[in-house]
């Protein structure tokens, strides 16, 4: 009990302390935009970061459920950036909104880095509150800002795939219910068995009163 509780509190740090550096990565780039293109291509994985917490506190009906945003997220995206693709053959002014600012290649709607950082982020949300769901919200926001800075999405594609993988996600979760429990222990006298010891009229017992709280 002790090391998952210590699991968790390790968790909720490192993504408390990664979030708040975030803001600060941009002016940390050896060449402009190259440190912080690699900071994205990190952090896209948050889903699997989110996973293990969910492992790391034995939550597997959150694992379960991460996993179906997650992969319900990345299906709508592939598909929407390979029919971009299609109607790009057929009619490029049609596939402009997908076009991609630095190769100028039409599978850039939404943007998958994106949506799938932020389907962590809905995840997180939804299922434990916002003490995990802001720090992590924070994160893929700046998988977002690198994929704009480094001129491979738009605004618009990347605003894209934050909805997506954070709707999606996030309607996909449902909220862990805490279960506290109330115990109170106490004793009470109770009359011995007939035919004891003479004089020993009342023996103690132990009584337990469990209550639960959703």
């Amino acid at each position: 009990m002790r090391t998952r509780i210590y699991l968790m509190r390790l968790c909720q740090r490192a993504l408390l302390i990664c979030a708040l550096s975030s803001p600060c990565m941009p002016s940390l780039h050896a060449k402009p935009g190259d440190w912080f293109e690699t900071w994205g291509d990190v952090f896209q994985f948050l889903p699997v970061m989110a996973g293990a917490y969910a492992l790391a506190r034995q939550d597997y009906h959150g694992v379960a459920q991460l996993a179906l945003g997650t992969g319900a997220t990345l299906a709508i995206t592939f598909a929407s950036k390979y029919t971009f693709v299609g109607i790009s053959q057929a009619n490029e002014r049609l596939a402009g909104i997908s076009q991609r600012p630095n190769n100028g290649s039409f599978d850039g709607f939404p943007s998958g880095h994106t949506s799938s950082a932020f389907s962590a982020a809905g995840f997180m949300q939804k299922r434990y509150g916002w003490k995990f769901g802001l720090p992590t919200t924070i994160l893929a926001a700046s998988v977002g800002v690198s994929r704009i800075t480094s001129q491979r999405h738009t605004t618009l594609q990347v605003l894209a795939g934050a909805l997506l993988g954070y709707g999606v996600s996030y309607l996909c979760a449902k909220r862990l219910k805490y279960i506290a429990l109330d115990i109170d222990i106490g004793t009470a006298a109770i009359p011995a068995p007939h035919g004891i010891a003479q004089g020993a009229m009342y023996e103690n017992v132990y009584k337990a009163n469990v209550s639960y709280r959703f």
